[in-house]
């Protein structure tokens, strides 16, 4: 009995043995699904599958495609001038107004996509987006904003206080000031208009978009430039360049989403050109050469995302919004849905928080105090 007993504990074992054996080997044959990514490790993704690809120049403005491919593409629906267009959001002033803050809400049935520098006019004063955002379906949210049109504070005739969409984009400079603050927005706006010579009673950015001075220096770039993506249907975003020193980078998981933008993105960059153009920047003129721009200095540029610092802080819509600098540059990338919906990049350089006495002064003239 002693034996027999024996021999089945000496079987069940070799049983049992065999199966933890082989487990290892099923397991690895078998599907799986792979772990979500956080949010940091999208943006370390997307930044190791950026390329540099084909350019082109026009006068002052040198433009840069660029590809991330394979990167995971978020699904964004509809872009906010798109949404608004079909009454799917309405943007209005708080009922206790606030000049950098106001009420978004979506009946949409998907995500909106709204990029930072989007314009919005009407209300007590036009404003442009301070952040990126994904609004989800059927949201509402109170979002950051910078005023573009210090001068006005009452609402816009026939729409009280309410918003119709831009169909703009803030220069990159504009943009890029917004990181020092609403006066330094203010006063890059008095910068343009004043190059530009397209003044606004109201000290509104949307002269600058609407001169037809304006639109007259803009047409030969535009004509020059905007088939650009056309060159690379993989093309996820741009980085501009205004003589031989960078303007920004704007990029993008989502083919799709940087074709739709890209009018508005053209169109801002060509203003930033024109502007240092007729203020005589050393910028505008440091290279006037006709061959073909050199990659280099932009791959080199691209390549401190994979180094950047990078500090994550919360947004109203959906994902997570990471502030990223390194040498060279200062920018913002919003994650969301496993993927890079945007990322903007600018050259570093100084940037000087507003005087908060200044911004309560400014504000209570405003509001007639």
């Amino acid at each position: 009995m002693k034996l027999r007993a024996l021999v089945m504990f000496l079987a069940l074992a070799a049983v049992a043995g065999a199966l933890l054996w082989a487990r290892p080997a099923l397991s690895e044959g078998s599907p799986r699904t792979p772990p979500p990514l956080k949010p940091d490790d999208s943006l370390s993704d997307f930044a190791s599958r950026l390329a540099v690809g084909a350019a082109r120049r026009h006068e002052h403005l040198t433009l840069f495609l660029v590809t991330a491919r394979g990167a995971a593409v978020p699904r964004v629906g509809l872009t906010l001038d798109q949404a608004v267009a079909k009454d799917l959001i309405e943007v209005t002033e708080l009922k206790d107004s606030d000049v950098n803050r106001l009420r978004v809400e979506s009946a949409a049935k998907g995500p909106v996509f709204a990029m930072a520098g989007e314009m919005l006019r009407g209300g007590k004063q036009d404003r442009i987006l301070a952040d990126d955002l994904v609004i989800p379906a059927g949201a509402e949210l109170v979002v950051p904003v910078f005023c573009v049109e210090h001068g006005r504070w009452s609402g816009a005739a026939g729409r009280g206080e309410r918003f119709s969409a831009g169909h703009s984009l803030a220069s990159a400079e504009v943009r890029g000031a917004g990181r020092a603050g609403q006066g330094a927005v203010w006063s890059r706006v008095e910068e343009s208009q004043a190059a530009l010579r397209a003044p606004s009673a109201t000290g509104a950015l949307r002269s600058v978009h609407d001169s037809e001075e304006v639109r007259q220096h803009m047409k030969p770039y535009l004509s020059a430039l905007s088939d650009l993506p056309d060159e690379d249907p993989k093309a996820c975003g741009v980085v501009a360049m205004v003589g031989d020193e960078m303007l920004a980078a704007d990029l993008f998981s989502s083919p799709s989403l940087f074709r739709e933008l890209w009018p508005d993105l053209l169109e801002a960059y060509v203003i930033d050109a024109l502007e240092q153009a007729e203020s005589d920047h050393p910028r505008a003129h440091s290279d006037q050469r006709r061959g073909r721009p050199d990659q280099q200095p932009v791959e080199r540029w691209l390549s401190g995302l994979k180094r950047a610092e990078r500090t994550s802080r919360d947004t109203p819509g959906a994902g997570t919004l990471y502030d990223v600098s390194a040498r060279g540059f200062l920018g913002r990338a919003l994650v969301w849905d496993r993927g890079v919906v945007h990322l903007e990049m600018f050259p570093a350089g100084p940037a000087e928080p507003d005087d908060p006495h200044r911004l309560d002064f400014r504000r209570d003239r405003l509001r007639g105090r």
